[in-house]
């Protein structure tokens, strides 16, 4: 039995920002509340959609977000404060991915009371939230349309979301205009982040024949627009391609499994700050080329789409072939391919070693099978072989 949820309602296209004073009206929603990233709320985009409520006298609020790459549960409570004094019945967030991670999160605490961390895990909101429309800024995480929102419990150093039940957006706003303010680092490290989210959903062991279909067109989209960001960073129909990849990626990923290279970034961002989609980034490639040695070749199946001249090659020269454009691309990227450029010394080893060790389950999705036991000899070239004597 194949088993697929896609709940939100999605605008894409550009000025599709447009949308959102229709998607009020129809829903009889009055003075919303915006949740934006602080340094969005300056940019040209954002004043756009700011002059759509003005030009029509429509009131609404304004909440500024810190900028901030991985938020923590006690600045969503911060955030749910503000809006219970406030009385907030809809929210939109404008931001990257941990802007409508607190959106989402912060509707359904709306909705359900207590503070975020006692919804930690999954489906533990028994209530729908206030209506939302995320409206992203960066193409990566996808949080616009998935079942996840991504928080940090300073407390014990881990992340583990509020994941499940009522946790979609209501609506969806794809305007790739948003993207244009993104800074290159930022820009790479969510494009990587959505081509990491395509490669995972793909072969986990939870994919079935919808999954792939989208991660198979992400990847399509995602493989042939992300040297934009590099090359033509301004232009819009490859923006909103690269938008697009992103969705379809994180569609893809909510409905089947995620893997390695996601999983082990998540502790490098706790402890070390490593961004996200770098970190999965780095992992990516190794991973495939750990999985074609071992004799699993569907990666095949994704190069068909960028290469179909070479439908006469076995797929274990696809495969081959596959990993060569992979590392193209994230040479193109500037990937890093040592844990050492983020400021990670020889005597950390042991520690990343050990910090990696509960993501077992992560481990698990992957089609070949790896003990997390065995991740010193995974992460070994990412530090100096002096850091492996030490260890």
């Amino acid at each position: 039995m194949i088993k697929f949820q896609l709940n939100t309602k999605t605008f894409a296209g550009i000025d599709s920002k447009e949308s959102v004073i229709s998607i009020l009206k129809d829903e009889g929603l009055t003075e919303p509340v915006f949740l934006v990233d602080e340094i969005v709320a300056t940019t040209h985009s954002f004043k756009k959609l700011q002059s759509l409520f003005d030009d029509k006298e429509e009131p609404y609020v304004i909440i500024l977000l810190r900028s901030c790459a991985e938020p923590d549960y006690d600045y969503l409570d911060e955030i749910v404060a503000q809006l219970r004094k406030i009385k907030a019945a809809c929210l939109i967030g404008v931001g990257g991915g941990s802007v409508l991670d607190i959106t989402k999160a912060a509707a359904v605490l709306l909705t359900n009371g207590g503070r975020g961390i006692e919804y930690r895990g999954f489906d533990k909101a028994t209530t729908p939230g206030v209506p939302t429309i995320c409206i992203p800024t960066t193409a990566g995480t996808g949080s616009e349309i998935t079942i996840n929102a991504v928080f940090t419990d300073l407390n014990e150093n881990k992340k583990l979301g509020i994941n499940g039940n009522f946790l979609n957006a209501t609506y969806a706003i794809l305007d790739p205009e948003f993207l244009l303010s993104a800074p290159l680092k930022v820009a790479v490290s969510s494009g990587v982040d959505a081509l990491v989210h395509t490669l995972e959903s793909y072969v986990g062991s939870n994919a079935n024949i919808i999954t792939r279909m989208y991660a198979k067109e992400a990847f399509r989209l995602l493989y042939s627009n992300l040297g934009a960001i590099v090359d033509d960073p301004h232009n819009l129909e490859k923006l909103f391609a690269i938008q697009l990849g992103a969705y379809y990626a994180a569609t893809s990923l909510f409905n089947s499994s995620s893997g390695i290279a996601g999983a082990l970034s998540y502790p490098l961002g706790v402890y070390y700050k490593v961004p996200h989609g770098v970190g999965g980034g780095m992992f990516a490639l190794p991973v495939v080329k750990y999985n074609v040695s071992h004799g699993y070749y569907n990666y095949a199946h994704l190069y068909d789409v960028i290469a179909p001249q070479d439908f006469v090659l076995s797929d274990e020269k696809k495969c081959e072939k596959f990993i060569t454009c992979l590392e193209a691309l994230t040479k193109k990227l500037n990937i890093p391919d040592s844990l050492q450029s983020f400021g990670l010394a020889d005597d950390d080893f042991a520690h990343v070693v050990s910090i990696m060790q509960p993501l077992q389950a992560a481990f698990d999705q992957n089609p070949v099978r790896l003990d997390v036991k065995d991740v010193d000899k995974f992460l070994a070239p990412f530090f100096s072989k002096q850091a492996i004597l030490v260890s």
